[in-house]
């Protein structure tokens, strides 16, 4: 076990939880590194082993800075899925490649469908037109994007940040290969939407740090003094129309197994869906109900695009705050459908939204993410105890709440 993996672990879990896996003899942890050489800086006797008994490869490893250029994200993302695809196509054992996207990878669609909803499949969307050969485009647009950190079809598009295009591009390319080597049908591409904290397991709340960009956001909310905050959409009734679609990170991981078990291939989406995302009105009532000041932030709307300098920082960084998607979920409904009562009895494929949409186990994060932001801006820490409720880490909270 490496000092790193174990210092995460622990950080991230309680102790109970953390020993689970920091002492679990069935877990090899290989200190390597995806895109730096064709090993991975790994031994010849470790790659020979995995060679010898490797049937399914989860890569999940990726940088989620949305706003690193092309070019930084070619080290980040696309060098290191294409490396590691290559190298997993290489063992004979090979029975499923996993390759962890994102549902916004097509958010380019908003511009391009005009819609107040738009809907996504779970496909790839061509950035030509359908009849052309898209994982020869893909190609050359990666050879472009080495050579000059951009590409045609990414300036022809617009994408919310770098990185949804990155995402897009890297789809592409793991299926270019996966299609030389005509092994399509072992290669799956999960696409979660924005990751919220678990709904059950390993526990109700639980999140990573920087786990959940929506406890970002709302950090960022916490520490603003003014009575409006400038958002950008293109809804009648924005309030009610716009949605933000956070998966509860279980949602994700049971979904990706299940599929697993079952051999799907090609894309699925795991997301909240058409009846799990939340309206904008449902976030708001659960941020302001956390926000310390005497009076509520409201919520700004202007028919300004997303890339707009007027809107509020924490919107020019998200982007898609009054954007809505309408991600399919279909493969995994039909699933679901075909499992019998006992097998779905402990798995967490549909977000419960059973409950109102609360931000109470999240107070340690928001806290600690909103002295975080006024460190950055140099303002006074005072201000992050003052305007955000500290609560105690969820992981030492009883199902009710409490310590």
């Amino acid at each position: 076990m490496t000092s790193k993996a174990n210092a995460k672990w622990s950080d991230m879990l309680p102790p109970s939880a953390a020993q689970i896996l920091t002492q679990n003899e069935r877990i090899t942890i290989l200190d390597g590194e995806i895109g730096k050489t064709a090993t991975m800086n790994l031994s010849e006797e470790t790659l020979k082993r995995l060679k010898e008994t490797v049937q399914i490869v989860f890569h999940a490893a990726s940088s989620a800075q949305l706003h690193s250029s092309l070019r930084e994200l070619a080290h980040t993302v696309l060098a290191p899925s294409l490396s590691l695809t290559q190298y997993a196509l290489k063992f004979p054992n090979l029975e499923r490649f996993v390759f962890f996207s994102t549902a916004y990878a097509n958010a380019h669609l908003w511009e391009a469908q005009k819609s107040p909803d738009v809907s996504v499949d779970e496909r790839i969307y061509p950035l030509g037109r359908e009849e052309e050969d898209y994982y020869k485009i893909a190609l050359e647009a990666w050879s472009a994007v080495q050579k000059t950190g951009s590409s045609d079809e990414y300036n022809a598009h617009d994408f919310p940040w770098p990185y949804a295009y990155a995402k897009h591009l890297a789809e592409r390319l793991v299926l270019q290969k996966a299609a030389e080597r005509n092994k399509m049908d072992k290669f799956l591409i999960i696409r979660p939407s924005v990751l919220g904290p678990a709904d059950k397991f390993p526990y109700p709340g639980f999140a990573t740090l920087h786990g959940a960009p929506s406890t970002a956001c709302a950090a960022e909310y916490m520490l603003h003094g003014g009575r409006r905050v400038k958002l950008s959409t293109r809804s009648e009734n924005p309030n009610q129309e716009s949605t933000i679609d956070e998966v509860p990170v279980d949602v994700v991981v049971d979904r990706t197994l299940v599929h697993v078990a079952l051999g799907t291939s090609g894309c699925v989406h795991a997301v909240s869906g058409e009846q799990g995302r939340l309206s904008t009105e449902e976030f708001w009532h659960a941020f302001n109900k956390e926000r310390r000041l005497p009076w509520n932030a409201k919520p700004s709307w202007t028919f300004d695009d997303w890339h707009s300098p007027d809107l509020h920082h924490t919107a020019r960084r998200f982007k898609i705050i009054g954007t809505s998607f309408a991600f399919s979920q279909e493969r995994t409904v039909r699933v679901a459908e075909k499992l019998s009562a006992k097998e779905k009895e402990n798995l967490q494929l549909f977000a419960d939204r059973s409950s109102p949409y609360s931000l109470r186990l999240r107070r340690h994060h928001i806290h600690r993410q909103a002295v975080e932001v006024a460190k950055k801006k140099k303002w006074p820490l005072c201000s992050a105890r003052l305007l955000c409720r500290k609560g105690k880490s969820v992981a030492y909270l009883d199902k009710n709440g409490n310590v």
